[in-house]
């Protein structure tokens, strides 16, 4: 399935979101790396959450390998530990609806994710040297 500039910036906000960590096995990898991949729960052919954040966690290829096809078991409860039965449930329900996505909900689906990515570039890491300068003073 061909990448969208959307399945882009959502794959570069969703590794951010991770702080560029793979949430199976923690293993850390650069911002540019090819290695952290945005994995969907629910394939990306499921266009009702193809782009929602609850579908989607950072995984390094080894993890992605294991989870996106041997052990799918061990994915799911991942998930419902994450999101609750009751959010896992729910995203279920919205991964069977169907969703034809309009240019201008395309469009501002970009300008939200640069926003997010904007924030977590930025302002989050702002927040961060804050807190750490404010730590090394006590």
């Amino acid at each position: 399935m061909k990448r969208t500039a959307e399945d882009i910036l959502f794959s570069k906000y969703i590794r951010l979101r991770d702080n560029y960590t793979c949430q199976r096995c923690g293993s850390e990898h650069e911002s540019n790396s090819s290695g952290l991949h945005c994995s969907h729960y629910f394939g990306r052919s499921r266009k009702s959450v193809r782009w929602d954040n609850r579908n989607c966690v950072a995984l390094c290829y080894g993890c992605h390998m294991v989870w996106g096809s041997k052990d799918r078991e061990a994915y799911r409860q991942f998930m419902i530990d994450k999101l609750t039965q009751e959010g896992f449930d729910e995203l279920l329900l919205d991964s069977n609806t169907i969703k034809r996505w309009k240019k201008d909900e395309l469009k501002q689906l970009r300008r939200e994710l640069r926003d997010k990515i904007k924030y977590l570039e930025t302002d989050r890491c702002y927040e961060l040297h804050t807190h750490e300068r404010d730590d090394s003073t006590l």
